[in-house]
């Protein structure tokens, strides 16, 4: 039910060693809306019990797997992801609804996920927590949604010729609970770093979450420079950054086998992860454990529109449910890595 597919180098040294905690010094999780909740056991299992709570990682995410890496950063209890994942899954909408009423239901699922735990999150000498948003730049700044509409078709037209063209309309940040973050700096995309404590790590999050047209931004950021922030999917949908270069292996807990740079290359089958991919671990579920979800899918942002809330609800319970088979899977690949391993 489970694939580990591999960048060389990743490869190498997981042939060689055999999948040691050691190996990793960096998790990622990605943009994907609901898509995590059939891997949120196995998120728990991979920080509470793979990995020692006493090995240093650092952690980054975007969007919900911002919200993931943080609530796995809480040191020695799981119960902030648990209480995300509750959260996350029941939120309701009686009828389409606006920006500001999406704002107030994403702050309530962070709010109850993190509960007093800011602080301890954010002082966990162990697992350095790293949050990409993106800062609206020219139309994309703006609150108004004609604005956005032509921003975002402005960077959907001016992505397709050049990747770095993202650069005229979005300016990438690294947030991070710690100064020497291996995610900075990065020559892809022009990046600014800020710090991460107790006193925004609320906003940030929300920030990190807030799809353009979908949520309002954030303005207002202690901490950070003046301006809009929207999701750090936008820039960095699926985390192929040249950081994940440097130092250890990277772990990627995973619901695809491959991951594209932005959220404006997800249709763009030339744009997929590779050399930054050297000495990555995507840990995926494959098809059989897919075709066993309700639907025959990945849960998805679209439910919202196709499904009533308690059917959804239902779904994305049961979807959930169906992920702690996962754990089983992974205690099995950890023992005998080589019949999981497939190459990038």
């Amino acid at each position: 039910m489970l694939q580990l597919v591999v960048g060389p180098e990743a490869r190498r040294q997981i042939s060689q060693s055999g999948l040691q905690p050691e190996l990793f010094d960096k998790v990622i999780a990605a943009s994907g809306g609901p898509k995590w909740i059939p891997l949120a056991a196995l998120d728990r299992h991979l920080l509470y019990q793979f990995f020692p709570a006493e090995q240093l990682l650092s952690l980054l995410g975007t969007s919900s797997g911002a919200w993931r890496c943080t609530t796995l950063s809480n040191p020695g209890s799981d119960a902030a992801h648990r209480r995300l994942q509750h959260a996350y899954i029941h939120q309701r909408y009686d009828r389409p609804p606006t920006p500001a009423e999406v704002d107030a239901m994403c702050e309530g699922i962070l709010s109850d996920a993190l509960g007093e735990c800011a602080p301890a999150i954010c002082d966990n000498p162990y697992r350095q927590l790293n949050i990409i948003v993106c800062r609206g730049r020219h139309l994309n700044d703006s609150a108004r949604r004609g604005s956005q509409l032509a921003g975002l078709a402005f960077t959907a037209l001016t992505n397709l010729a050049r990747r770095r063209s993202l650069s005229m309309s979005w300016q990438r940040l690294v947030a991070s609970t710690g100064l020497d973050t291996p995610f900075v700096p990065m020559d892809d995309l022009p990046t600014e770093a800020a710090p991460l404590d107790a006193n925004n790590l609320l906003p940030v999050m929300l920030a990190s979450g807030s799809i353009p047209l979908v949520l309002s931004g954030v303005t207002g950021i202690p901490g950070l420079p003046p301006g809009r922030y929207f999701d750090g999917g936008v820039t960095d949908y699926h985390l192929d950054l040249p950081a994940l270069q440097r130092g250890g292996l990277t772990l990627y807990p995973h619901f695809y086998p491959h991951a594209a740079p932005g959220w404006f290359d997800k249709k763009l089958p030339w744009r997929r992860a590779s050399t930054n991919f050297d000495k990555v671990a995507i840990l995926t579920p494959d098809p059989t454990f897919i075709a066993r979800l309700p639907r025959g899918r990945l849960p998805d942002r679209s439910d919202f529109k196709t499904l009533d809330s308690d059917r959804r609800i239902r779904d994305w319970e049961r979807a959930a449910e169906l992920g702690e088979a996962l754990v089983d899977t992974f205690q099995k690949l950890v023992q005998d890595p080589m019949p999981y391993l497939r190459s990038l």
